[in-house]
């Protein structure tokens, strides 16, 4: 029947429900899943109130029908199966029938217009869940595919930095190596240069001893080393330039000596 405002309540769902399909965000995320599911719940409520008002439809129809079709039904009886006519009854007119008969008809009418608009509602309310389940089916997969791909992912930046992890262990295990060789090299280094400045060592330490004692036949001043020149730090090179100074030193002092033998004769 007609509501305050001129509507039917069918026009009014419908309304309502254009409304809230207008305004309905896209598919995909989670408020847009719960403002789906908001409207379906809108939706079914709607559906049951269409079918209750479809069966009082049936219901009113099916009592229309009883009505226009059972004989004698305006006839009037008497109480104790008496056939006298009652003055205190009024009987129908054949106007006034025809005015149920025709607010009847405008109501079944109006029912027939709701219950129209109940199954397009019910149409749409089928075709927006179909449409509803296949998005969120498909929702689902393509979620399911980027989680299974985010997952391969993140699987293989795993692999990758396990081989990478592994690549420097054994590029730091190489490094060690090396650098233990290399320690072992210099220590053997270090020993064969000590092992080479040894016998220029002996030498030199025999020459300065001869050096002395030839010193001291002539009665020369001792010569004074510097410490710093014996020290391990000196090097190769000097250590034979030492050798050679001292021998020529020796050899001076040994000329000098002969000629002075020489001259005592």
């Amino acid at each position: 029947m007609a509501n305050s405002n001129g509507a039917l309540p069918g026009q009014q769902n419908a309304g309502m429900y254009n409304a809230n399909m207008n305004n309905m965000p896209a598919a995909g995320h989670y408020s847009d899943m719960q403002t789906l599911m908001q409207n379906m719940e809108a939706l079914s409520g709607w559906l049951q109130q269409n079918r209750e008002d479809f069966f009082r439809v049936q219901e009113d129809l099916e009592k229309v029908e009883r009505i226009q079709g059972r004989p004698g039904a305006l006839e009037t009886v008497a109480e104790n199966g008496d056939d006298t006519e009652n003055p205190h009854v009024q009987r129908p007119t054949v106007s006034g029938l025809q005015r149920e008969l025709d607010a009847a008809k405008s109501h079944i009418e109006e029912l027939e217009i709701q219950h129209g608009e109940h199954l397009r509602l019910q149409s749409q309310y089928e075709d927006v869940l179909t449409e509803a389940v296949d998005r969120t089916r498909n929702y689902v997969f393509q979620q399911s595919e980027y989680v299974m791909s985010l997952h391969q992912h993140y699987i293989q930046l795993l692999q990758d930095s396990r081989k990478e992890t592994i690549s420097a262990q054994l590029i730091h295990q190489g490094w060690q190596a090396s650098l233990s060789r290399l320690d072992v090299e210099l220590k053997n280094a270090m020993k064969a240069r000590e092992k080479e400045k040894d016998p220029f060592r002996r030498k030199i330490a025999m020459l300065e001893e001869e050096n002395r004692v030839m010193r001291e036949k002539l009665g020369w001043e001792k010569i004074v080393h510097d410490s710093d020149e014996e020290g391990e730090d000196a090097a190769v090179a000097m250590s034979r330039g030492r050798a050679t100074k001292v021998a020529e030193d020796t050899h001076s002092v040994t000329n000098r000596l002969t000629d002075k033998l020489m001259g005592l004769r």
